[in-house]
């Protein structure tokens, strides 16, 4: 090692080497263009320091004029190379309005010893990190090998029961139900679909019903190497549904070498009915809530009800019933006649049984998009994830309400981790964008924007999130066209109240009140949020009408207020005493 040992630094798994002018991760070799490596050595030298995009022109581009966009594009690069493009590990961070700041915890090496050690120790980290990944599963989806096609339900079902079972436990990692589903009729190997999702172990299944006889077939396959872990073949009376279930959970459990405590092994049997009819109502429940349209969600909530007229004590169709209303508030439904009714639902799953997650997710919903009880809604995301550590949509729903409360770097985490059970959830996605959004980091809600399209290019509020991101950086004609968008996909509302936004902003005057006429029309035809058009307004510089309609939002309860401390469109209303005053009774001050 020469003697310049003392321009090598150190950060995670990399040295970053000046004079040498290299990268490594672990020892190898990382591929960087010199822009891109000038940038990174810039920013380590000067870390926890906000370097400015001025100071990035004249060091790394020496004066030269280039586009802004330059810089984000290395910044991205560089994010990508060092495993932060999510902002889940806490690298770079953008300082909007000023510059970026390098935050990871570096250690400047002054001697080849130094770097051999650090090399070692990383390695070392690394292995015992393989060993922790090593807990991880994707159950796919069980293939239906029924006559009748409408049984569907059932085998996803079985599969969603067996996911939702083993995401109690601590110590495993289990993809999520959406991400698992995007591989439903693969042709890929098991083999193959564990290495893209970067799993350890794949179950998969096949399930007939055939009069009253129910047929399974599973095989846990060992990702690294192929092999077949554990093979299941269950005949059994239908009635005996809730026992294959337990006894293929309780097998993935061992064939792992999970070492359960008392109370996990009692989650993993845990039966939330006795009766196996409103059991099945509540799969074809679960099945529609997950296809997200107004009529399905409806289909939805039918069958969560018959579940509970055959099982009144069924916790889980209590929280299912809360889920649908909270889905349908403030676009179909005015939220003063959906939200208590969610409300009510989801305190009936708990005094069933205060230990369902699903239940103080549910309820986590309504204490902050409706009470506007930040507390009690931070305090019921956090029990969910205690209670169920591998669900996704908890996690979720705990960054949702972080970027409420102006907490994006605690947001950011609890997207990261949601993504790490989702990765290919174009919701999560697109939270974890709007996190970036609030947090005025409006490049890098684009890119997860445009992510969670190349998941799901029918996502409507991926556009919505894309529309409102080129709007506050002032790119007006790509954000009419992402609401214009959303206009071919959806009747939604949103959509007009956004656009006529972008219209008034871009000085398109005409076209806005045209929307504000739209809008107007459409109270005929069901429930308008009072928030879209004061959205309009405040462009159009009708401040007093503004505030007239945002008094009868929150009149309504509007879900939108809840976004009041963060939301980027209204803060050329933040200096008016009234905004204030609102921002007070929602609960914020």
């Amino acid at each position: 090692m020469p003697a310049h040992a003392q321009n090598i630094y150190s950060f995670g798994r990399f040295e970053l080497d000046i004079n040498d002018r290299s990268l490594r991760r672990e020892g190898a070799l990382v591929g960087l263009t010199g822009k891109a490596f000038d940038v990174l050595a810039l920013l380590v030298r000067n870390r926890g320091r906000i370097v400015s995009k001025q100071e990035f022109m004249e060091s790394v581009w020496q004066g030269a004029f280039v586009e802004e966009a330059t810089l984000t594009q290395n910044i991205f690069t560089l994010r990508k190379v060092l495993g932060d493009e999510h902002g889940r590990r806490g690298i770079i961070l953008t300082v909007p309005g000023h510059g970026y700041r390098f935050i990871a915890e570096v250690t400047e090496l002054s001697s080849a010893d130094e770097v051999r050690l650090e090399t070692e120790r990383r390695s070392s980290a690394s292995k015992s990190n393989r060993g922790v990944a090593a807990q991880s599963l994707l159950v796919l989806p069980f293939i239906n090998e029924c006559a009748d096609p409408t049984s569907e339900y059932l085998s996803d079902g079985i599969t969603e029961s067996v996911i939702n079972s083993l995401a109690s436990l601590q110590h495993l990692r289990i993809i999520a139900r959406s991400t698992a589903f995007r591989y439903k009729g693969t042709i890929l190997s098991h083999q193959q679909v564990g290495k893209e999702l970067g799993v350890r172990t794949v179950l998969g299944g096949r399930v007939q019903h055939i009069a009253d006889q129910l047929v399974i077939k599973t095989e846990l396959t060992d990702v690294e190497n192929g092999w077949q872990l554990w093979g299941g073949h269950f005949n059994r009376s239908f009635s005996d549904t809730y026992e294959v279930q337990e006894e293929i959970a309780q097998m993935i459990s061992e064939k792992l070498n999970l070492h359960l405590k008392a109370q996990e092994r009692n989650r993993l049997t845990k039966r939330y009915t006795e009766n196996l009819e409103a059991y099945l109502l509540y799969l074809k429940g679960r099945y529609y809530w997950n296809k997200y349209t107004a009529p399905e969600m409806q289909q939805g909530m039918e069958f969560f009800r018959q579940a509970i007229d055959l099982d009144p004590t069924y916790a889980l169709a209590y929280a299912g019933l809360a889920d649908c209303y909270y889905r349908l508030s403030n676009l179909s439904l005015p939220p003063r006649e959906a939200m208590p009714k969610a409300r009510a639902a989801a305190v009936k799953a708990l005094e069933i049984d205060e230990t369902l997650a699903e239940g103080h997710a549910s309820l986590g919903l309504v204490k902050l998009n409706y009470d506007w009880n930040f507390a009690e809604a931070g305090t019921a995301f956090a029990r969910a994830i205690d209670l169920k550590p591998g669900s996704a949509l908890a996690h979720q729903r705990y960054g949702l309400y972080f970027s409420n409360m102006g907490q994006f770097e605690e947001a950011k985490r609890e997207f990261g981790l949601a993504l790490e059970l989702d990765p290919l959830s174009p919701q999560i996605t697109t939270s974890l964008g709007s996190g970036y959004y609030f947090g005025r980091e409006y490049e890098r809600a684009i890119v997860e924007g445009k992510k969670a399209l190349t998941l799901d290019p029918k996502l409507f509020p991926a556009n919505l999130l894309l529309g409102m991101s080129y709007e506050q950086l002032g790119q007006l004609p790509e954000a009419i066209a992402e609401f214009e968008r959303v206009r071919t996909l959806t009747n939604t509302r949103l959509a007009l109240g956004y656009l006529g936004h972008a219209y008034a902003q871009a000085g398109q005057v005409e076209a806005a009140r045209k929307i504000l006429q739209e809008l107007e029309g459409a109270k005929e035809n069901g429930y308008l949020s009072s928030f879209l058009p004061a959205l309009i307004r405040i462009e159009l510089g009708e401040t007093d009408l503004v505030f007239e309609l945002l008094e009868k939002a929150f009149e309504e309860r509007n879900e939108w207020l809840s976004w009041l401390k963060t939301d980027p469109r209204l803060d050329r209303l933040r200096p008016d005493p009234r905004f204030q005053s609102l921002l007070t009774r929602v609960g914020y001050r």
